[in-house]
């Protein structure tokens, strides 16, 4: 071992044994070491010999080693314990004391703290917030992250699609916002209140000058004549047919059912039986200046209210184009589910009036001003777009079209409504007024052959100019060229002739197989035409507009800065027209299309005016017809009615009186007398009334309720309704302000008679 010596505990107490190793002396160190070699350390299992012992000659407890030696192998101690001197034990106690000192400081450091940190100190110093603070408002917060990823890509976590518009959605969308930067640069935005009768020339001018530039047109050039208008309306039609056929889909109609049926007679129109009848540009039959500005300035008008705000319709959003058609059974749509097509399960369609052409009208001129792709990019750049897209709620809709088509009627019964404003809620009177008799030739004999304007000049105590709305513009929709010829003689009032689009459509559909009628059965009658002529005639009057309105801002030249300064508001006289509320002391118009929807309404308009009543009251009845269903009706031969209206404050000229005509034996032999007494006075005792009767003036007429049965009707009960307008005397036996004015109703013959409507007005 290199001279060196071994020992072991024994060794350490008692005097060493010398022992020569290997029988030779150990010179250097003075002893002798043992011949017996000494055995390694090794684990000790339990079941081997002590060997530890054995190697030593130890037997028993020797006495010389320490008390805890008993012959066994030392515990295994870890190296971190084993301390060999006093000073490392009491390093490592000190240590671990420091460790522990150190801990309950900071606990204590950070309770204190965490008290502190829940209010700010009188110094304005803060502190940190608790570990609880740190998280609080979290889940807000997350939840606010991910309304502005909902917001910004339409749902959260999916990624914003683009979108591909087509070529007449593209420039559309350019129009638009082309229109919106130049209504800002013109101080036209935002839009201020506008009085009823407010010009629109402002607003059309600052719709064709875009249109102008967009187009590359030259400003203030010399106007075109007719046949360069009528090129650029072929053109117009002839380069954006797929988007036509997509705008004639109904919208209840998801899956277009009817798409290659619609594509077949758009495909049959040619463009020249749209074209050869249109009015030369500046002709009297033509669309008038002012007639082009107000209906145009509308539709501007209303587009400036979408963009200025955020794409949706608010209670400031100027009101939209409002179209009202008057006309015989085809307006009114019978016959129109005559088609080589069915109609959807549950579609609107179903409805007569919603297939009939002046609701196709409203639906085709909303989808091509604004189709829906254009309206939600206009929603989602202003910020009106919400999460999943547009859903029907979010409808905006730029023209407005009613339907008051009644079978039977004629001109004069459109010409009452449109004189005395008894329209349908909401909306109030039309901008415009389709005057569609002559596709039935309903009312050809006993028309005005004049406009409207005529019978709403001249009203006493006018309001203001700017203050009052001035009177529809009037389009008349024919189907054959000579019916126009007397009203093109008499008037300036603009025609459209749909004769020839609707025998272009209707050929077109023979071509296809008549899948609504495969056995041969029974067809619906009525009508002058079936759908196929219902969808022409939606293009067709919706061709005539647009060559109207392109006609004018080819020829105008306007710049958008030309922006004409708004009249001052001037007061008006109380109860004066305004163009806006009836011009009568009295009026109501039964029916779904008329003021008084419910029997309740009438009894609501008669309550405050009656003076003597038996046998009279307002009913409900769909024997009559649907239209017709409600009115006021007398009971019993003799039933008398007294209306008394006391101090009028407003003129009276006229009195309009709509009545039902039946063929039905329940209401063919009524009759009703009607008494006018005008000019006298009933609210100031008999003296007064017998002093007024002197000069009072009383006029009586008869109605009768009996409609004769026409060849071929079948043997079916037949429902019309009759018009009878009276004229009133003037002078001093007149209606004026201040007078009373009686009006009596007695049944003189028969069991029953309805009223379905009454006015009386200046």
């Amino acid at each position: 071992m290199g001279g060196g010596t071994l020992t072991n505990r024994s060794s350490r107490l008692g005097p060493p044994v010398a022992a020569p190793i290997n029988g030779a002396p150990n010179n250097r160190a003075g002893r002798v070491t043992p011949s017996t070699p000494v055995p390694l350390r090794r684990p000790h299992d339990g079941s081997s010999p002590n060997n530890y012992r054995a190697a030593y000659g130890t037997e028993g407890d020797d006495g010389a080693s320490v008390k805890s030696n008993t012959g066994l192998p030392p515990r295994y101690v870890l190296p971190c314990l084993r301390l060999r001197s006093r000073k490392a034990a009491a390093l490592a106690i000190l240590a671990t004391a420091a460790i522990f000192v150190s801990m309950c400081s900071a606990i204590l450091a950070y309770r204190h703290l965490n008290a502190m940190s829940l209010s700010s100190s009188s110094s304005g110093q803060y502190f940190l917030p608790t570990v609880k603070e740190w998280g609080a408002g979290r889940e807000r917060r997350k939840r606010a992250r991910g309304g502005r990823r909902e917001h910004s890509s339409g749902k959260a976590g999916s990624k914003v699609k683009a979108v591909k518009y087509s070529e007449y959605e593209a420039y559309l969308l350019n129009y638009l916002f082309s229109l919106r930067a130049e209504g800002v640069k013109a101080k036209i935005l935002p839009l201020k209140y506008d009085p009823p009768g407010r010009d629109m020339s402002m607003y059309t001018n600052l719709g064709c000058s875009v249109f102008s530039q967009l187009n590359n047109n030259p400003q203030n050039k010399p106007p075109s004549s007719s046949t360069f208008y009528k090129e650029q309306m072929r053109r117009l039609w002839s380069s954006h047919l797929s988007s036509i056929l997509v705008a004639s889909r109904t919208t209840d109609d998801a899956a277009f059912f009817h798409q290659n049926w619609t594509a077949t007679l758009l495909t049959s129109l040619h463009p020249e039986s749209m074209l050869d009848h249109l009015p030369e540009y500046g002709s009297s039959n033509a669309m008038g200046t002012n007639d082009v500005e107000r209906i145009v300035g509308v539709l501007v008008k209303r587009s400036l209210g979408l963009l200025q705000s955020t794409g949706r319709a608010a209670a400031n959003t100027p009101p939209p184009l409002r179209i009202a058609v008057f006309g015989g059974p085809t307006v009114e749509g019978k016959g129109c589910h005559r088609a080589r097509v069915g109609i959807p399960s549950g579609s609107i369609m179903a409805n007569p009036a919603y297939c009939a052409f002046p609701h196709r009208l409203e639906q085709f001129l909303n989808a091509m001003l604004l189709p829906p792709a254009v309206l939600a990019q206009l929603r989602r750049t202003l910020g009106g777009i919400k999460p999943g897209g547009v859903t029907p709620n979010d409808e905006f809709k730029l023209v407005e079209v009613i339907n008051l088509g009644e079978e039977g009627t004629g001109s004069d019964y459109s010409s009452a409504i449109v004189r005395n404003r008894q329209y349908p809620p909401p909306g109030g009177p039309p901008d415009l007024v389709i005057d569609a008799y002559g596709i039935d030739d309903f009312g050809r004999e006993i028309s005005e052959p004049h406009s409207f304007y005529d019978d709403t000049s001249e009203m006493a105590k006018e309001c203001a100019k700017e203050n009052k709305k001035p009177p529809p513009v009037i389009v008349r929709a024919v189907l054959e060229e000579d019916a126009t010829a007397q009203w093109q003689m008499a008037s300036s009032v603009m025609t459209a002739v749909l004769g020839d689009a609707v025998d272009d459509v209707e050929e077109g559909e023979m071509a296809l197989p008549d899948a609504q009628n495969p056995g041969n059965k029974a067809i619906e009658a009525g009508g002058a035409f079936g759908m196929a002529g219902h969808v022409a005639s939606a293009w067709t009057l919706a061709f005539n507009l647009a060559y109207a309105a392109i006609g004018h801002c080819g020829s105008a030249g306007s710049h958008p800065g030309q922006v004409p300064r708004k009249p001052p508001l001037r007061s008006d006289p109380k109860g004066c027209d305004n163009g806006v509320n009836p011009p009568c002391i009295f009026s109501f118009l039964a029916g779904a299309k008329g003021t008084s929807q419910r029997p309740s309404a009438i009894a609501f308009s008669l309550m405050p005016f009656i003076v003597e009543n038996t046998g009279w009251q307002p009913e409900s009845d769909m024997t009559t017809g649907f239209a017709r269903k409600t009115g006021l009706v007398g009971t019993g031969t003799g039933a008398t009615m007294t209306l008394l209206f006391r101090n009028i404050t407003r003129p009276i000229g006229r009195l309009d009186v709509i009545s039902l005509r039946s063929t039905s034996e329940a209401w063919k032999d009524g009759s009703a007398q009607f008494v006018v007494v005008t000019g006298g006075d009933f609210s100031h005792g008999n003296e007064a009334a017998e002093e007024s009767s002197k000069v009072a003036r009383e006029i009586s007429f008869e109605v009768s309720a009996e409609l004769i049965a026409e060849d071929g009707s079948g043997g079916e009960d037949r429902h019309i309704s009759y018009h009878f307008g009276l004229d009133l005397p003037e002078g001093e036996t007149a209606g004026h302000v201040g007078t009373d004015v009686l009006l009596r109703i007695i049944l003189t013959k028969g069991s029953r008679f309805k009223i379905l409507g009454l006015m009386l007005c200046e």
